[in-house]
């Protein structure tokens, strides 16, 4: 008995799907239903059939009291309701004597009665026990009657017709009625069985189509809770299934663009912080680097400013010589600070470009020219394959610049066969210009720094030059307020820099 109710107990407590509980419920009523349909059909209908016999016979009683007082052809008319009915009639006398019987028709009966053979005699052969009475308000009875020979059971109405002139006695037998409702109760319940297989399988396909969208849903807001907004709830109909389907979408929609703005704004902000920890660093790094650079000059022009004043007393000291190195150094300082000044400037995002159509080829070799003298002092050959015919758009003094810091650049690591090849690319909305030099690779890792302040990647050589690694950050910051890129890469047997200029609109390109 504990292992039964420790089951019920774990059988309840199971967690079934939506499908499982609306099938068991509903199978759950139709068998009640349909059990309780098989105990009626078996407990009623006997009962039903023999109330249905028990008014035919009430109502053939009163046809047989109208043929009794109104018949031309009583024995006629008698058969005819014996035949179409299945019943058997009897009639007595006042004295309680058998006056008609359906067993002995006119002409028997006129035989009997003149060989004076009584029908009482003759219908002793037919013995009947009593096995249920009943009497009724109005004086007539119905009584329950087994045949002893045969064992066939009659249902027999009486009723006194007339001022009690006459008994009218009308049996029906119960094996009809009894095979009748035997029959209709088998049948009732093969209906019913199957009807009730019918309605289970027809059901359990209904609740599988009505549950599987209920069943999509759950998966899909499963996988809303993993945060993956890729399924979506298929159209099923236009009832509140259906509206649900549609609300759950618009809420994953929403969701997912929310997380995903949500997750731009995070990176965005992740950017900007890390943007801004790189511009302090750099500040620092600026700060640290300025300091430096500053310090070596100041500490020079310091240093040969105390041995004039010490030496003014003597008469060796080359005066002339320490005043050119001062003035020098007084000249990289400058040049430092204007440097600085001008890279601040345009990173200020204050600085306003003055843009104008012009023919590039002509720029360049403008630009370059200062540069001959310095070129052949270090035999190194500077050739311009830009052809006539490009046209650019642009400030032009800001990119002299840039041609310069990458000219002087070149000129400062130009090695081997000593070139400096200044060449253009036409590309779709702009123009490439690159400036190849002969000599050694940048390293790997100073490729992505060198167009970083004060960064050089040969701090003697640079030094020895009056280089303070701003060139290439100046470069940078011009590329930037034009929008245009700039880019650096190693080839054979050399480095080439480049930067590209914005294509001059063609109707402009005449007026150039």
């Amino acid at each position: 008995m504990k292992r039964i109710k420790k089951g019920l107990n774990k059988l309840l407590s199971r967690q079934y799907s939506v499908r499982t509980q609306l099938f068991g419920i509903t199978a759950f009523f139709i068998c009640i239903g349909t059990f309780a349909i098989l105990l009626a059909n078996s407990q009623l209908i006997p009962l039903i059939y023999t109330l249905h016999q028990k008014n035919t016979l009430v109502t053939l009683s009163h046809r047989i009291e109208s043929i009794i007082y109104t018949s031309n052809d009583f024995y006629s008319d008698m058969a005819v309701i014996e035949e179409n009915n299945n019943i058997d009639i009897e009639i007595y006398n006042a004295d309680h004597r058998l006056i008609y019987n359906t067993a002995i028709n006119s002409f028997m009966q006129d035989w009997v009665e003149g060989y004076g053979i009584d029908l009482q005699d003759v219908m002793r052969s037919k013995k009947l026990n009593l096995l249920e009475h009943t009497d009724n308000s109005d004086g007539s009875y119905f009584e329950k009657l087994q045949d002893t020979g045969n064992k066939l059971q009659y249902l027999m109405y009486a009723k006194t017709i007339g001022n009690g002139d006459a008994t009218v006695k009308v049996y029906a037998q119960q094996d009809y009625l009894h095979a009748s409702a035997n029959a209709t109760t088998r049948y009732v319940s093969l209906v019913a069985c199957a009807t009730f297989m019918f309605i289970i399988i027809s059901m359990y396909l209904y609740l599988h189509h009505f549950s599987k969208p209920i069943i999509e849903m759950n998966k899909i807001t499963r996988d809303m809770a993993k945060m993956d907004f890729s399924q979506k709830c298929p159209p099923y109909n236009n009832s509140e299934i259906g509206e649900l389907g549609q609300s759950i979408n618009t809420l994953s929609e929403s969701l997912d663009k929310t997380l995903k703005d949500l997750k731009e704004k995070n990176e965005q902000l992740q950017a900007d912080i890390e943007h801004k920890l790189r511009v302090e660093q750099m500040k620092k790094e600026f700060v640290s680097n300025s300091s430096h650079e500053l310090k070596t000059p100041i500490a020079i022009i310091q240093g040969y400013a105390e041995g004039l004043k010490l030496g003014m007393k003597s008469k060796t000291l080359n005066t002339e010589e320490y005043c050119d190195i001062i003035i020098e150094e007084t000249h990289k300082m400058n040049r430092l600070v204007c440097e600085m000044l001008e890279l601040s400037k345009y990173e200020s995002d204050s600085y306003e470009l003055i843009p104008e159509n012009f023919e590039i080829s002509a720029f360049i070799e403008e630009s370059i020219d200062s540069y001959d003298i310095l070129a052949k002092e270090k035999g190194i050959e500077i050739i311009n394959t830009i052809p006539y015919g490009f046209y650019g758009y642009g400030d032009q003094t800001k990119l002299e610049m840039v041609i310069h810091n990458y000219v002087s650049n070149a000129l400062s690591h130009a090695k081997y066969d000593k070139k400096i090849i200044l060449s253009a690319q036409e590309l779709e909305d702009s123009i490439k210009i690159s400036v190849f030099n002969t000599g050694d690779h940048i390293a790997e890792h100073d490729l992505e720094n060198i167009w970083q302040s004060f960064y050089r990647a040969d701090k003697a050589h640079s030094r020895s030059e009056g280089r303070f690694g701003l060139g290439l950050s100046i470069v940078k910051a011009i590329q930037d307020l034009h929008g245009m890129p700039y880019s650096v890469e190693n080839v054979a047997s050399g480095v080439t820099f480049s930067f590209e200029i914005k294509k001059a609109e063609k109707d402009n390109n005449n007026e150039i």
